[in-house]
């Protein structure tokens, strides 16, 4: 249980001599540096037909079990619909903004990762350092210059049901945002900007080398199956793959589904997104 990007470098790390047998919660960008490395053993589970088409990788090394938008939120107890931004480059250019809202201090998953590839991918350029232009790395500097970095073990909804902390803005992955609104007494609203959303597909996937294959098939038909997502849906606020699910998922998830997906060129972002987060890293984390 760890960061997507910390289990794709476990999973590398670990594949000549495997510890785990499946895994499942990575996103596309994960999922192919890992095929890219041959850490998967191809599976095609039984419900594989009933998953939108184009969300399964087609050489059937992992398949689709959860669709997530990656979004902006903000309490609207405290923030009306006016007043909060209406995209990403709002929260620097616009100084009502600076130090209410949180930057994510760990690169190391998926949700600051497609947070991060959400805004630059905006500003590539094939001639531009890791393939973004200088007008690009300069936005996301101002980014982490006037946000508040995350503190380790204190979650986001903490600080913004704190109304003394100027925190009210920040980053979250859909499914998370009902049982925090539960625990903490918030009414989260989310930013839709004009662009759309980052929005990913969490898989499932059985390790190369594993000595359990047979159990570990028999876990991927079970999990993945409508009935099991359809009631994991209803326990963690999910957003099923399997469409014969999706009517499980309770009314948020099913506005979320009708969000504008941001259009996105992942090869770009596979191909990049180590360095872009090195070099945030190194540059621009405070």
């Amino acid at each position: 249980d760890a960061g997507a990007g910390d289990v794709r470098n476990r999973l590398i790390a670990e594949k000549n001599s495997p510890i785990a047998d499946a895994v499942f919660g990575l996103d596309s960008i994960n999922w192919q540096m890992l095929k890219n490395e041959d850490v998967l053993e191809a599976y095609v589970p039984a419900w594989a037909d009933e998953v939108s088409e184009g969300l399964n990788d087609p050489d059937g090394y992992y398949h689709a079990i959860v669709k997530q938008a990656i979004i902006m939120v903000y309490d609207s107890n405290q923030l009306s619909a006016d007043e909060a931004p209406t995209d990403w480059p709002d929260l620097w250019q616009n100084e009502a903004f600076h130090g209410r809202y949180e930057v994510s201090s760990d690169l190391g998953g998926g949700t600051p990762r497609n947070v991060l590839t959400g805004i630059l991918i905006r500003y590539a350029d094939p001639n531009g350092d890791l393939g973004i232009s200088d007008e690009g790395w300069a936005e996301i500097e101002k980014y982490y210059q006037n946000g508040v970095p995350a503190e380790s073990g204190v979650d986001l909804y903490a600080k913004i049901s704190d109304t003394s902390n100027p925190i009210v803005i920040g980053q979250m992955w859909s499914s998370g945002v009902a049982a925090r609104d539960e625990q903490y007494g918030t009414s989260s609203a989310y930013v839709v900007p004009e662009v759309g959303v980052p929005y990913i597909v969490e898989g499932v996937a059985m390790v190369k080398g594993t000595k359990n294959a047979d159990e570990v098939k028999r876990f991927i038909d079970w999990f993945g199956s409508a009935q099991i997502q359809g009631e994991w849906a209803q326990e963690f606020s999910t957003l099923p793959a399997n469409e014969n699910a999706v009517p499980m998922a309770n009314e948020f998830n099913q506005e979320i589904a009708k969000l504008p997906a941001q259009d996105i060129d992942w090869a770009l972002v596979a191909e990049n997104i180590d360095a872009w987060v090195e070099k945030v890293t190194l540059n621009y984390l405070q």
